[in-house]
């Protein structure tokens, strides 16, 4: 089986980061190419004609009495985040050879990248919750280990929040599991067979309607956290802030999208069972997401920081795809749900591009705040250049792929909403603003003398980042390259 030698083989080489001394950045960016390489060819060679299901299904028993198997399936929403945790993880081992990390780091940098690719193709509750686990780990120790000034509460408090939503992310898998065996004397952890609305429906929600609510919520918050989104957000300024850009990269490109596969691969399959009461507040939840984190973004001096809430902002659009999905049918339900999944891959590569050229800004000059930066175009006219295709892709730029993801679901909401939507719109306007404010600030004027003569990128840093930018670019020229395997996907489920 093609995707379990690939995740075989990042166990391989994250056992290997940790145990060469040597060239270790040079290994581990070798071996994330590696493993981003073969994800391409195993989406090409699989999904060529993509008929919607799971690709690549495998189960090994290990306990039938309680249902544990080691069980695989690779569907359309798992190959558009297996790829876009690849790039990301490339592109954040690449850029880190910036700076002198040990070999613990790049170990613990592809441990996390084990973590998301077993993730992304369990199909059993319990190697998900084994693998949604265990990424919080070597992100707590990347944070806490490498990161700067106050680390060591940044990473609490992102190892709190983070394990909180754990807990009920357990319990809700609990229920579900209870229930099953309950009804059916057969104990199974297979999430085809949990995730099963008319079974939801006839054994917890009409004789026990609690514990419906009560699994939802744990689902709900579990993933929320993840994402994320008000008010489970306080963990997200101090880490990004904190961390090493390399972890930022990895947060913002590769952990935000753990919360968006839990709403689409969790919960759009028992959409049935959500009513359109949560299905409200999840959307009102979203937009208030999307306005409050971009007035906050619009007042940070630290571009850092401002990108951390920018990314969570953009990451509030999800969260009204999958309402809008639950309160309408047919085109308008795909659309919605389509462009949300296609906005958790957008996003991550598009925040990959903004904190790679922000972290080489910031490498060079010595600063990332927009108070002090001024003019470098004059200097870094090649890096400065990827930066605005960055906060371009990021604002939703027609021809880039931010563009595709929110106009489906801007479209979509109007809609069901009505004016409500009025609101997101006020949300966008705003993120335009003070992206386009941070580009003229940063960018444009004269240049501060104060920072002295700056170098441009190297040329693999250049070839890096123009790969990563012409990605961007085609999924906003071509979407249906991803968009149209994601909509059979999603016609697949509902």
């Amino acid at each position: 089986m093609f995707i379990i030698a690939i995740f075989l083989l990042l166990i391989l080489f994250a056992i290997l980061s940790f145990a060469i001394k040597e060239s270790s950045w040079k290994i581990a960016t070798l071996e994330s190419l590696l493993i981003l390489i073969l994800t391409m060819v195993y989406g090409i060679l699989r999904f060529t004609g993509y008929n919607g299901g799971f690709m690549s299904s495998y189960s090994y028993a290990i306990d039938t009495s309680i249902g544990i198997s080691f069980t695989v399936g690779v569907s359309a929403l798992s190959m558009a985040l297996l790829f876009l945790s690849a790039v990301i993880m490339f592109i954040a081992i690449f850029v880190s050879g910036r700076e002198k990390f040990d070999r613990s780091f790049y170990g613990l940098m592809l441990t996390t990248e084990l973590g998301l690719y077993g993730l992304l193709i369990s199909r059993n509750f319990l190697f998900f919750y084994v693998f949604w686990e265990a990424i919080i780990i070597p992100v707590f120790m990347l944070i806490s280990i490498y990161g700067g000034a106050g680390k060591e509460k940044a990473a609490l408090k992102f190892f709190v929040y983070t394990q909180i939503g754990s807990v009920f992310l357990l319990l809700s898998i609990l229920t579900l599991f209870s229930f099953y065996g309950t009804a059916n004397h057969v104990f199974t952890l297979n999430m085809s067979k949990l995730l099963d609305s008319s079974f939801i429906i006839k054994y917890i929600s009409e004789p026990q309607p609690f514990w419906t609510d009560f699994l939802l919520f744990g689902f709900f918050f579990s993933f929320l956290v993840k994402m994320p989104s008000f008010p489970l957000h306080s963990w997200l300024p101090d880490a990004y802030t904190s961390a090493p850009y390399p972890v930022s990269i990895v947060l913002a490109g590769a952990i935000s999208l753990m919360g968006g596969y839990g709403f689409f691969a969790v919960l759009l399959p028992i959409a049935p069972v959500i009513g359109s009461g949560i299905a409200w507040a999840i959307i009102i939840l979203g937009i208030f997401s999307l306005v409050y984190f971009a007035l906050v973004a619009m007042f940070q001096t630290d571009m850092k920081r401002m990108m951390a809430y920018a990314s969570a902002a953009s990451m509030g659009f999800i969260s009204i795809s999958l309402g809008i999905g639950i309160l309408s049918t047919g085109y308008i339900a795909y659309l919605a749900v389509s462009g949300g999944i296609f906005q958790i891959l957008a996003h991550g590569l598009i925040m990959g591009l903004v904190f790679s050229s922000l972290y080489i800004i910031k490498n060079t000059s010595g600063s990332q705040s927009n108070l002090t930066l001024s003019g470098l175009f004059r200097e870094m006219p090649i890096i400065s250049t990827f930066f605005l295709a960055g906060i371009m892709a990021s604002l939703g730029l027609p021809g880039l792929a931010g563009f595709i993801a929110e106009a489906s679901i801007v479209l979509a909401s109007y809609q069901v909403i009505g004016y409500i939507i009025f609101f997101i719109i006020f949300g966008m306007i705003i993120t335009a603003s003070y992206h386009v404010w941070t580009v003229q600030k940063s960018l444009n004027g004269p240049y501060n003398e104060n920072l002295g003569k700056l170098k441009d990128g190297t040329m693999m840093e250049i070839a890096v980042l123009s790969f990563l930018f012409i990605i961007i670019l085609i999924l906003g020229i071509y979407p249906s390259l991803f968009y149209h395997m994601i909509l059979v996907y999603v016609k697949g489920v509902f």
